[in-house]
């Protein structure tokens, strides 16, 4: 007896149309292994991850064009001693915006891997006790409401995810008993959209067997972040991480951002007369201080992209000419990172590093994104 489709199968189907495969009858759903190892080099957990791939005689147009959880990487972890200190560092950064451009065939990057490479450099040096990603770590380009400036996007989101994960499985092995988080951010939340918008049936569905693991189509399953213990801070436009609630002083809140233009670390003064905050999201580093009644110096850091700043990335400036090249042309954005040293009483130190073309130098020290 035939069964007639359902509503949730036929969706299914229709999200397959673009990749060349018509109905499920077209693909194959196996499971491998993704692993952790601990300091001694032994298996720590393992998960099982699906994948999909084309039948045999069916259109086999590349499914790496089809979305699935990140390819999952192998961690050696460090067995480096912890840098002996009298303090506690924090190190953060923003707007990596990975996403890739696929030109006459060949995939170009619209981040900077010179400026993730000062990042992973830096936090290899400086072995941080906390590593926050202020968000936009990926750009989902694909799902972009605006319009399209070209069909480079069209088959990117497979390798972006998989480079997000590569992106943490590195900041992890070098540094395996760092706290790791992300905080939500407007170019993830892209993926939530596209799924609310076009098929609402599937938003929200888990894996079978897997009850408290994130929804399938979501950023954090996607990513595959609970396979390199990144904590995921859910929420855009709330999502805050609370930092330094343990002193009796005014915390740090790190977030991605809402507030754009001019002076925007004035604008969080004015919002958060309380606390200090660390953010992404304008692309334009910018410090500014200000005195509570009792005293107290307060902070507010908009910190730097890592994501190219010449044109790659698609914005109100950057163009596609006729022969389907990128124009390059320099955006009005800074590179930056934030290096944070935590006296455990309630004071810090706020240090917002700047990287170009590659080379950033911090205590007397370079860190060269470029070799």
């Amino acid at each position: 007896m035939e069964v007639e489709p359902t509503k949730n199968v036929q969706e299914v189907s229709e999200l397959l149309e673009p990749f060349g495969l018509e109905n499920l009858a077209d693909v194959d759903v196996s499971y491998h292994v993704g692993y952790i190892k601990n300091a001694d080099g032994e298996i720590e957990y393992t998960k099982p991850l699906p994948s999909v791939r084309a039948r045999a005689g069916r259109n086999t147009q590349q499914l790496s064009d089809f979305i699935s959880q990140a390819d999952p990487v192998n961690i050696t972890p460090s067995k480096r001693k912890p840098i002996n200190r009298d303090h506690k560092l924090i190190v953060a950064f923003s707007d990596s915006q990975i996403d890739y451009r696929e030109i006459d065939g060949k995939l170009n990057p619209i981040h900077d891997e010179r400026a993730l490479e000062v990042v992973r450099l830096m936090c290899q040096a400086l072995r941080p006790d906390t590593i926050v990603n202020l968000g936009d770590t990926i750009d989902l380009s694909a799902l972009s409401r605006f319009d399209k400036d070209s069909t480079h996007f069209d088959h990117s989101m497979q390798p972006a995810f998989n480079r997000v994960h590569r992106l943490y499985a590195e900041l992890r092995a070098d540094n395996p008993l760092a706290r790791i988080v992300e905080v939500d951010s407007n170019h993830n939340t892209r993926l939530k959209k596209f799924m609310l918008k076009n098929a609402s049936a599937l938003y929200g569905l888990k894996q079978a067997g897997a009850e408290h693991d994130y929804p399938v189509m979501s950023y954090p399953y996607l990513a595959n972040l609970g396979a390199v213990g990144v904590e995921w801070v859910s929420g855009y436009g709330g999502a805050e991480l609370v930092y330094g609630e343990e002193y009796n002083a005014p915390p740090i809140i790190f977030k991605h951002g809402m507030y754009t233009g001019v002076s925007v670390t004035n604008k969080e003064a004015i919002h958060n007369p309380e606390t200090h905050v660390v953010r992404g999201h304008t692309h334009r580093p910018e410090v500014a201080h200000r005195t509570m009644r009792n005293g107290t110096y307060l902070t507010y850091m908009v910190v730097g992209v890592t994501c190219s700043i010449t044109g790659d990335v698609p914005s109100v400036y950057s163009s596609v000419d006729d022969r389907n090249q990128v124009v390059r042309t320099q955006e009005k954005w800074q590179q930056s990172l934030a290096v944070i040293h935590d006296y455990q009483d309630g004071t810090y130190q706020f240090d917002n590093v700047m990287i170009h073309s590659g080379i950033a130098k911090y205590n007397g020290k370079v860190y060269d994104g470029n070799e």
